[in-house]
């Protein structure tokens, strides 16, 4: 369906998010995120708790006056500015990592159908073009945040808080263009209705160990997708990637095309 017209490298160990482009055709590249040891220095800023997650869980908390989408978009852009930096494999000096907390930041219209930031990246040196893209999705109810669950307890006191109530689902996209020194970030979010299942259902669920590599303690792709009876967005969105948005863009900017055949 689609040709890929410059290298991509996808930051993401995701199966789904991985399957939402080989079942269009689109070629990439994975980038082993877990080897990367160059991080982004932290802000000396007040952490947040974060909703249910309790002692056990050891992702970076936002700060106390960071909404969800602005956490899950620094979360995203973080991911792809040291997915740059693993797959080029420089030192910290090299790149002024310091200098990525000041960004330059400004929403420009890119003729796109929703609204997009962009970053300029003044610090990248002059590299041949290659689309680095990761993501980060977040469960959210209200302003707390539910990550992936360490134990059966905090499965459960995810999904208890969840049942017979509405809850968001955010994804947020980094995309880095590097001959453009260009960051380009953007949203999704879905809106999502749980069942009032019982307390005895929930725990068969996460017996399963669906819940342990979830944001929010289940997946709406698996076993999972009956809990849920309704969703107000895009599916795809709560699965891992708002795909639409990510094809609109890269077609924006020529990272793919349109195979076009005759019928």
């Amino acid at each position: 369906m689609f040709k890929t017209q410059k290298q991509i490298i996808l930051a993401s160990h995701s199966p789904r998010r991985q399957q939402f482009f080989k079942d269009l055709g689109i070629d990439f590249s994975l980038l082993n995120t877990t080897s990367n040891n160059h991080t982004l220095s932290s802000k000396n800023i007040e952490i947040a708790k974060r909703g249910v997650l309790g002692c056990n869980d050891t992702e970076e908390r936002p700060s106390v006056n960071e909404s969800p989408i602005m956490y899950a978009c620094r979360m995203a852009n973080k991911k792809a500015i040291n997915a740059v930096f693993s797959f080029y494999n420089v030192i910290e000096t090299e790149y002024c990592i310091q200098k990525v907390e000041n960004i330059f930041c400004h929403e420009k219209d890119l003729q796109l159908s929703y609204p997009i930031k962009q970053y300029e990246l003044p610090f990248l040196k002059d590299l041949e073009e290659k689309i680095f893209l990761s993501a980060d999705t977040i469960v959210c109810l209200g302003n707390e945040i539910l990550g992936k669950p360490k134990s059966h307890e905090e499965a459960l006191t995810m999904l208890r808080s969840l049942v017979g109530r509405s809850h968001l689902v955010i994804t947020a996209v980094s995309i880095i263009n590097t001959k453009e020194k260009i960051l380009y970030s953007f949203y999704d979010q879905t809106k999502v209705n749980f069942m009032p299942w019982s307390i005895s259902l929930l725990k068969a669920y996460i017996k399963t160990g669906e819940s342990f590599d979830k944001a929010g303690a289940y997946g709406i792709s698996g076993l999972g997708c009956f809990l849920s009876d309704s969703i107000q967005g895009s599916w795809d969105t709560v699965v891992g990637l708002p795909i639409a948005k990510c094809i609109e863009f890269l077609l924006w900017n020529n990272v793919i095309q349109v195979m076009e055949e005759e019928i």
